[in-house]
């Protein structure tokens, strides 16, 4: 199989099979130009926003009796 990718990921998958030889290469210089600019023009910085716990309910964590069963008369 030959392949190329800039993903990490993707390449350590490509040796968990042990099958096949993945080996780092340096990216061409046109390559990187590209890539800088679709991040350049696709990338929109998010705001860290820390997300706040909901609060525990301690009668959901409450010990509670066995339910009744009714009887159907």
């Amino acid at each position: 199989m030959l392949a190329v990718t800039a993903d990490p990921a993707e390449g350590e998958a490509f040796s968990q099979a042990g099958d096949d030889i993945v080996e780092a290469v340096p990216m061409p210089a046109a390559i990187i130009d590209k890539i800088a600019a679709f991040i350049a023009g696709h990338l929109t910085e998010q705001p860290f926003v820390k997300r706040e716990r909901d609060r525990a309910d301690p009668e959901a964590l409450a010990r509670r009796a066995p339910a009744a069963k009714e009887r159907d008369e």
